[in-house]
C-alpha cells in the first residue's frame, strides 16, 4: 500500500462503536484497506510524471 497505513486497533474500535462485531468488523476493516489501496493507486496513476 505504499505509505498508506491504517490504525487497525482504532478502526476496529470504531467498527465496534458502530455496532459491528466479529466477521462484520473484519469485513469493514478489509473494505477500508481495499479502499485505501485503490485510492493510493489512483493518486499515483493521476500524478504528473517527474
Amino acid at each position: 500500500m505504499g505509505g498508506l497505513t491504517l490504525d487497525t486497533a482504532g478502526a476496529l474500535a470504531a467498527a465496534r462503536d458502530l455496532g459491528a462485531a466479529g466477521w462484520a468488523a473484519a469485513e469493514l476493516l478489509l473494505a477500508l484497506r481495499i479502499g485505501m489501496a485503490e485510492g493510493g493507486a489512483e493518486r499515483r496513476a493521476s500524478a504528473p510524471a517527474t
